[in-house]
């Protein structure tokens, strides 16, 4: 998973990647061409940036700095395949067993001893900040080299000297980029083939669920949940509804369902025309009554693509649960006033 700079990530207790929780800008049910569509009577209109800009984006961000742009993903995955150990002193545990009882009852349990705090020298807590300032810039994933890592370390010299490279900056900076790109680039190919071998072994698993139809010929599958037996939307309404996303390893990377402590979430309004929502979310809701809730299953070709966006991996089968509450038209947009 990727995370750009103001994405949060939460680990939870196990380190493996079903506990990693990435709240990402919400509404990503959306498309990334939604610079062109009109937001209706303060209707929030968010999700991440078109394909385009996002692409730029990811160039620009291949600079000095191109590892911070996956910083997530580099937590994410070095806790579920590498997870990091250091050398430590053992301490024991400092309990004491319990005396038998003279009675044929259970012995009785006593309360462990607290473990003695450990002091770590000063050679291991440089050590551990050593690993942070590795794992900010991304090192595992960039896949440098013994040599690289032995030049990168001359660098980091300099900097805590207060010293600056001898190399002209303009010279060097664009060179700099270019390999820092390369890495960068062959690590999302990486990404992208492990999603699509994930994906393909994904659906052959889904045709063995009797439950899960295929919608259209298109390869969006559905799983009805909730009939309906309300209106169904047409291209240029809206529709309001809930919806929770998640990856096909359980992880939730948006939902409509959070709101403020004290307040019910409202659901959302979304506008079923071209180009306003991804592919595959359109399609459901232009069969989905009011009242129902569906599980779809859209994978890559009907979401994000290829090249995935802002918090959404290249390559990525997205599973969401949708209920839609209502249907109403659009508001009209004015006519612009003749002069």
């Amino acid at each position: 998973m990727i995370l750009t700079e103001g994405d949060k990530l939460e680990m939870g207790e196990g380190g493996e990647r079903n506990f990693v929780k990435i709240n990402p800008p919400k509404g990503l049910i959306f498309s990334p061409r939604l610079r062109n569509v009109p937001t209706f009577n303060g209707t929030k209109v968010p999700g991440p940036l078109s394909n385009r800009a996002h692409s730029t984006l990811m160039k620009l961000s291949q600079t000095l700095c191109a590892g911070l742009c996956c910083l997530g993903l580099l937590i994410a995955a070095s806790a579920q395949q590498n997870p990091v150990k250091f050398e430590l002193p053992q301490v024991g545990s400092g309990a004491t067993a319990a005396p038998a009882a003279q009675t044929t009852s259970a012995p009785a349990k006593t309360a462990p001893v607290a473990a003695a705090p450990v002091k770590f020298t000063e050679a291991q807590l440089m050590e551990v900040y050593g690993w942070m300032v590795g794992a900010r810039m991304n090192l595992a994933e960039l896949e440098f080299t013994p040599a690289q890592l032995e030049s990168m370390a001359k660098g980091l010299a300099l900097a805590a000297a207060g010293r600056q490279p001898s190399y002209d900056g303009e010279q060097v900076g664009p060179q700099l980029q270019a390999i820092l790109a390369k890495k960068q680039e062959n690590f999302l190919l990486k990404v992208r083939n492990q999603n699509m071998a994930d994906t393909a072994a994904f659906f052959t698993k889904l045709k063995e669920n009797k439950a899960v139809k295929e919608l259209s010929g298109s390869g969006l599958r559905y799983e009805v949940i909730k009939e309906g037996k309300g209106a169904v939307a047409k291209k240029g309404q809206l529709v309001k509804i809930h919806y929770t996303g998640s990856f096909i390893n359980g992880q939730i990377f948006d939902t409509s369902l959070q709101a403020p402590e004290g307040q019910a979430p409202a659901p959302i309004e979304a506008l079923v025309e071209d180009g306003a929502l991804i592919d595959g979310m359109l399609e459901a809701l232009l069969k989905m009554p009011v009242g129902s809730k569906w599980k779809l299953y859209i994978p890559p070709h009907l979401a994000y693509g290829d090249d995935g966006a802002q918090g959404i991996p290249p390559a990525a089968t997205m599973i969401f649960e949708v209920e839609v509450f209502g249907v109403q038209d659009a508001p009209k947009q004015p006519a612009d006033a003749k002069k």
